[in-house]
């Protein structure tokens, strides 16, 4: 169920200094209220021994965030969760509002072009240039990014990502 997958709000990019403390790469437009000290973060898709980690301190480090947790402290504890992914469960979120949705909430809606069936999302790619949703297209996945002038609108309630496809995006 969605509800119970942890949302990924961060990875752990890599040490920093010798007391433990993790350099972040943000994945969410609330890292400012998500890492504030007491919050709780889980240890997501990793064989990590901590499973959650308590934030004491995080600050803007750059591009990144610099966090200092309660379980790690020491460079070698940090080092292991290099690479490994942070999340919150989706009710600790903060509220997006009736429209508000997250990308990973588009999986499984149906693509719709001057009211025509395209195909059902299977899933999105977060990638440099932006997301991009691959859409099965008569069996075969198709790319479609994720970004304004192509999806017109998101109907959360009906299920449905409304785009206006530019010529030959599909031929590709």
């Amino acid at each position: 169920m969605i509800a119970d997958t942890p949302v990924i709000v961060a990875r752990i990019a890599r040490a920093h200094g010798i007391e433990g403390r993790l350099l972040l790469d943000a994945e969410t437009d609330y890292a400012d209220t998500l890492f504030q000290p007491g919050k709780r973060l889980l240890v997501v898709g990793d064989s990590s021994p901590f499973t959650v980690l308590t934030v004491t301190h995080a600050q803007v480090h750059g591009q990144r965030w610099l966090m200092v947790t309660e379980e790690i402290k020491d460079r070698t504890a940090a080092d292991k969760l290099r690479g490994a992914n942070l999340g919150v469960l989706r009710e600790e979120l903060p509220s997006f509002g009736n429209d508000g949705y997250l990308l990973h909430d588009l999986i499984g809606m149906v693509v719709v072009e001057d009211e025509k069936t395209i195909g059902t999302i299977l899933e999105v790619y977060d990638l440099p240039a932006g997301p991009m949703l691959g859409v099965d297209i008569e069996g075969r996945e198709q790319l479609i990014p994720f970004k304004e002038g192509i999806v017109d609108s998101v109907g959360v309630e009906r299920g449905m990502v409304y785009v206006s496809l530019p010529a030959g995006l599909l031929d590709i």
